[in-house]
């Protein structure tokens, strides 16, 4: 049976899932220098991107909260799960609605007043509020009209704060979405908004590094606009030693397996900080981390996401498998013959393509010659579960090395 804790017990000094805000959030001091200038400061717009599970958004939020607390408005819209413009501008509106309400008495009256779209108004059961969303018959309009919605908000909200001599600040999370909305058309027109607001501030943030990189390049619509930040990952030695104060100051002595835990689960935050999580929970009864602590871990986080590895392994094809498991055995030379041979890929030319749709799926990251997985815990599960069918027996945390 799980043992129970008491209530005189540290809470774990580790979170995951969700957005993570101080105290659980750590360095990041330039790319939150960075986006608290471009929301306070007039036209010093910035685009943030960088892989998943890198922190972009908790940086976001801790820059948000922090603004807030000083009285700075900031809106926030999370576009990732938009599935029309329209939406976005709902989004929008009732961000505007919350923050700007708060601090300006008649800031929805004046919204509302000067949106040229069809709205409907409902009460937020929670604060009681009165929040508008874009009529649902728009989501069936032809673009245009959907365009000029997003325009109508956008240009309510620069005209509020220019009544008020004040500066507006607003974070479009996941923006990237636009472009699948109306391709490089919605980029400019975005643009041509951004370029004629002179009180709101904008932070762009996505995580979709290819479409991202397109949209900077030159002859788009962002080239040369927009300050950028790629959020890489916290340097090693910073969250090794970050991990292991957490845990001296929540009772658990972890000294020397911040390191293991950076180098096992990978360049990503939330892996990192996962993994640390699963740890502390297994060394809080004796209040030590012993030598096999962070691999009983890294198995227990792996045999949670069974059902979702095992899903994810069942949807590719038998090549693709094939690859997966040469990747999880050493991450570069996967279209040599030797390797070919071992693991059964067929020609070259047809295992250079698995990998590219792989890498296309986000299952592998493409680093120079080298392939990593994308998911430290889906390759530990590809180790565990798929490797002895061709009687190759590694332990879980195998790290995948340069063949040469």
């Amino acid at each position: 049976m799980p043992r129970k804790k008491t209530t005189s017990e540290p809470e774990n000094p580790f979170r995951v899932g969700g957005v993570v805000t101080k105290p659980f959030f750590t360095d990041r001091v330039k790319e939150c220098a960075s986006v608290r200038k471009a929301l306070t400061e007039p036209q010093a717009h910035l685009l943030m991107f960088g892989p998943r599970r890198m922190g972009k958004t908790s940086v976001l939020k801790v820059v948000h909260e922090g603004l807030e607390k000083k009285g700075v408005p900031v809106l926030f819209a999370d576009l990732s799960t938009a599935t029309a413009l329209t939406d976005v501008t709902t989004r929008l509106l009732q961000s505007a609605t919350r923050v700007l309400g708060r601090k300006w008495r008649d800031a929805a009256t004046v919204l509302f007043e000067r949106i040229r779209v069809g709205l409907r108004l409902e009460h937020d059961p929670v604060t009681g509020m009165v929040l508008p969303s874009v009529d649902v018959a728009l989501r069936e309009a032809d673009l245009d009209t959907q365009r000029r919605s997003l325009a109508s908000a956008l240009e309510a909200i620069q005209s509020l704060a220019e009544s008020k001599k004040a500066q507006v600040g607003l974070i479009l999370d996941e923006f990237q979405e636009l472009h699948r909305f109306g391709g490089a058309d919605a980029e400019w027109h975005l643009r041509g908004i951004i370029q004629q607001q002179t009180h709101v501030g904008y932070v762009l943030a996505g995580s979709d590094e290819r479409l991202i990189g397109a949209m900077l390049g030159e002859g788009r619509a962002f080239y040369g606009m927009l300050d950028t930040l790629f959020v890489g990952p916290i340097e090693g030695a910073h969250i090794a030693g970050w991990i292991e104060h957490r845990c001296a100051d929540s009772g658990v002595n972890a000294e020397g397996f911040g390191t293991e835990i950076v180098e096992l689960a990978g360049p990503r935050t939330r892996d990192i900080v996962q993994l640390a999580r699963v740890m502390f929970e297994l060394a809080r009864p004796a209040g030590v981390a012993d030598g096999s602590t962070v691999s009983e871990a890294f198995a227990q986080i792996i045999q949670a996401g069974d059902a979702l590895h095992r899903a994810l392994w069942e949807r590719l094809s038998p090549l693709q498998q094939n690859v997966l498991r040469a990747a999880a055995v050493a991450n570069t030379g996967l279209t040599t013959k030797a390797t070919s041979n071992r693991f059964n890929l067929g020609a070259p030319g047809a295992a250079s393509k698995a990998l590219q749709t792989l890498v296309a799926r986000d299952i592998l990251v493409k680093t120079g010659s080298s392939y990593e997985f994308d998911n430290p815990f889906h390759r530990g599960w590809v180790v565990l579960n798929t490797l002895p069918d061709l009687g190759i027996n590694l332990p879980t945390t195998h790290l995948p090395r340069d063949r040469s």
